[in-house]
């Protein structure tokens, strides 16, 4: 294979030789040299460096070819293919036109592959640049567009000092109708005993009947008055707690555009 390479190249050196100034064309010979000697020892990559340095100098067909060749030990399918592909553009009339053609056909599946590689990543490269231009827009707006209000609950309270009178009222009314119940048993107790002490007559002048009786009576408006007074007292004393109830209030302020709404309910 390297021997007809080499014919190759040689042959078509030799036809363009005469239309190519002497001085170039040595120096495109001495790059070709130096090439085909890396290619010879399998090193692909400087001998295609070489070859297209000798091809710039001389647009001899035969350096596309060395180019094509070494790509293509090198498993670089899809410039291998580009490089035999202008080699036949350049030498349409060939003498391994065919055996390049063969090649051609190998190579083909594999640029196919390669071509749908970079079109896939092409493809994941529009959609990860998108989504970045999404967030970025996205990023944009946030900072444009204030956050949404956040409604402020808060809690008012005008009514303690009420629910504390309150409460003593009915701590007091309480007292005195605890106190009406005691005097009332008094009175009662009293009242037992001027009976049993009457029940056979008694003088109403004897000191110890009227004291009875005293006392008696005594107890009993004692007893009412604790009623009274405590009744009065407790009903106070709750309606100045539900009213200090009524007096606290659930207050939520939610900002508005120029100002803010205020909403307020009561709690029991």
């Amino acid at each position: 294979m390297r021997a007809a390479i080499l014919a190759v190249v040689l042959l078509t050196s030799v036809a363009h030789a005469d239309s190519v100034d002497p001085q170039t064309q040595a120096k495109a010979d001495a790059l070709f040299e130096k090439g085909q000697a890396m290619y010879l020892s399998d090193q692909f990559q400087g001998a295609i460096e070489l070859f297209k340095q000798a091809y710039a100098l001389v647009r001899d067909p035969v350096y596309l070819f060395n180019v094509a060749q070494s790509y293509r030990k090198v498993a670089d399918c899809e410039n291998a293919y580009d490089y035999y592909t202008q080699y036949l553009q350049a030498a349409p009339k060939a003498e391994n036109k065919a055996k390049v053609q063969q090649w051609l056909r190998e190579l083909e599946p594999c640029v196919e592959q390669h071509k749908r590689d970079h079109e896939a990543a092409q493809r994941a490269e529009q959609l990860e640049r998108e989504r970045k231009e999404d967030d970025a827009r996205r990023e944009q707006l946030r900072g444009i567009q204030p956050p949404p209000p956040v409604p402020v609950e808060t809690e008012v309270d005008s009514g303690g000092a009420y629910r504390t009178m309150g409460a003593i009222g009915i701590a007091v009314g309480a007292i005195g109708v605890g106190l009406g119940g005691y005097y009332s048993v008094q009175g009662a107790s009293a009242r037992d005993d001027l009976k049993q002490l009457c029940a056979m007559g008694c003088v109403w002048t004897d000191p110890k009947v009227h004291a009875l009786d005293s006392d008696g009576q005594t107890d009993n408006t004692r007893a009412k008055i604790g009623y009274i007074g405590g009744g009065i007292a407790v009903v106070a004393g709750v309606a100045l707690y539900m009213f200090g109830r009524m007096r606290v209030e659930h207050v939520v302020v939610s900002p508005t555009v120029g100002g803010a709404a205020v909403t307020a309910q009561l709690r029991f």
